[in-house]
């Protein structure tokens, strides 16, 4: 998996590089295309209990009515000298903004974990969305849609007798996000996100909190706090997943 989060980071450094070029008369314009990487320490406590470093790369365009987010995230963690957690996280979400506030919008997501309920979690989902609240420093974004979810279980951590089903999970669901951002500061940034995924086997909510303090123009110092909740989780599992990470960020 490692070679996959490579590939992403000279990806995103050569769109940037590429970003960057000049142009004869809109070189004063922002680029419309943002990107960040982060490396970072990472504690675990739920499932797994361990000490791991992270890594993960962020892109951003925007373009008119037009705005694209991709992110992938990487995680390897090691415990008494074996691998105790593996798991990579990518999505990608397109949004258009309508009139009054409103958008559609388009996302998708895949998790591959080693050591979660499911060995492959992916889905897509379209909706519409609406800018609750938009001030210059504060913002509040609410979307909602149908979608489609497939999941591998992990064969590996169900036992033979728990009281799960174990076969290929393939199904339509219900996915909500509510997303939160407040400057309050010229240097520092608070976020808050929960997303709500509900289908006929589970239903998956995470909730995210991230304060990013600026150092310097291009570095940043992110604190970030995530929880997972499953309603339905294998008897030898936890039914919550949490992850602290410290992390330094670096724009591109």
């Amino acid at each position: 998996m490692a070679r996959y989060i490579l590939t992403l980071l000279l990806l995103a450094t050569t769109a940037a590089n590429a970003s960057e070029e000049p142009t004869t008369e809109a070189s004063n314009e922002p680029s419309p295309l943002t990107s960040s990487i982060g490396l970072g320490y990472q504690a675990l406590s739920g499932n797994s209990n361990s000490q791991t470093m992270n890594g993960n790369i962020a892109l951003t365009y925007t373009k008119g009515r037009y705005q694209t987010t991709a992110d992938a995230k990487y995680i390897m963690a090691k415990k008494n000298g074996e691998e105790d957690k593996r798991k990579l996280s990518a999505s990608l979400k397109a949004k258009r903004m309508i009139r009054d506030g409103y958008y559609w919008y388009g996302n998708g997501s895949y998790i591959d974990d080693r050591y979660g309920p499911y060995y492959v979690d992916s889905l897509v989902s379209t909706g519409i969305g609406y800018r609750l609240f938009s001030y210059e420093s504060f913002q509040t974004l609410v979307d909602i849609g149908p979608g489609f979810r497939h999941q591998n279980p992990n064969l590996d951590e169900i036992k033979s007798d728990s009281i799960v089903k174990q076969e290929v999970v393939n199904e339509p669901i219900l996915q909500s996000t509510v997303d939160m951002q407040w400057k309050p500061l010229k240097t520092l940034t608070l976020s808050a996100k929960v997303n709500m995924v509900s289908g006929k086997s589970n239903t998956t909510i995470e909730s995210s909190l991230n304060a990013t303090n600026d150092i310097t123009d291009n570095i940043a110092l992110n604190i970030g706090y995530t929880q997972t909740y499953y309603s339905w989780v294998p008897e030898t599992m936890k039914n919550s997943d949490s992850t602290t990470t410290i992390s330094i960020i670096y724009t591109l």
